[in-house]
């Protein structure tokens, strides 16, 4: 009987995210995703946003192509492309507002989401190069964010969670697999969506490659992810465009 009560006190706890299955499909080929190689892909990490989270499309919301003309003939190259896209893509998010007042946004915290990391689950993460022309697939895990708050969330546009990693001065420093820099117009102040009590945010981190191996953490406003391990490469610790240290 004592036997019986410590097994089950071992168990893990069971979470929000145990019973979401995520679909796609199971045999192709994944890579690492490179340091700076992702400097033409515009796609986010976020596939779905809502409460019906039994079965759920591995497929990523993206930012709208500029609009066609309407005489404009369509190339092959054109049409292959939005057939690659229309395969592993949704539409745009389409539950962008935009404000013409500077938006406060809520700030995510434990007490106002719950967040569940699959980190041993791999699954793809979409993007398509629009330099190169080719439509990439990384290796990535799936991570889960519930609205536990009670209340609508207004949060800004996301397009990828950054990651923290324990440095040798066991403090936690953002990481990001690139070192480029992004010039900000200011237009993310205005531009919001809402969160909705219960609703729950799936989206993919991408796994580092490299033969060290350090702990890691996903960050998510104020709060983050359980800790856990993961394979890197030291010049993607070195490389980092600025040192930005996190609690």
């Amino acid at each position: 009987m004592i036997l019986i009560v410590f097994l089950i006190s071992c168990k893990e706890e069971k979470t929000f995210a145990d019973d979401i299955v995520l679909s796609f499909p199971k045999e192709e080929k994944l890579t690492f995703q490179e340091f700076n190689e992702a400097t033409e892909e515009y796609e986010k990490s976020i596939m779905y946003v809502g409460k019906d989270t039994s079965i759920i499309n591995v497929k990523y919301f993206r930012i709208p192509p500029l609009p066609v003309a309407s005489n404009y003939k369509l190339s092959s190259s054109y049409i292959q492309k939005q057939k690659l896209i229309s395969n592993c893509f949704n539409g745009p998010f389409d539950r962008m507002k935009y404000s013409n007042k500077s938006i406060l946004f809520d700030s995510l915290s434990e007490n106002n989401i719950e967040i569940s990391i699959k980190i041993k689950d791999t699954i793809p993460h979409y993007a398509y190069n629009n330099q190169t022309k080719e439509l990439k697939k990384y290796k990535a895990f799936p991570t889960f964010i519930k609205n536990i708050s009670g209340k609508k969330l207004i949060l800004p546009e996301f397009k990828n969670f950054p990651i923290a990693f324990l440095n040798k001065q066991n403090k936690w420093q953002i990481i990001r697999n690139d070192n480029f820099l992004i010039l900000d117009n200011g237009n993310w102040k205005h531009r919001y969506w809402e969160f909705n009590p219960n609703e729950i945010m799936v989206f993919s981190v991408n796994f580092l490659d490299g033969k060290e191996k350090g702990k890691f953490k996903v960050l998510i406003g104020n709060t983050s992810s359980e800790e856990f391990e993961m394979n890197y490469a030291k010049k993607t610790i070195d490389y980092q465009r600025d040192i930005n240290i996190v609690k």
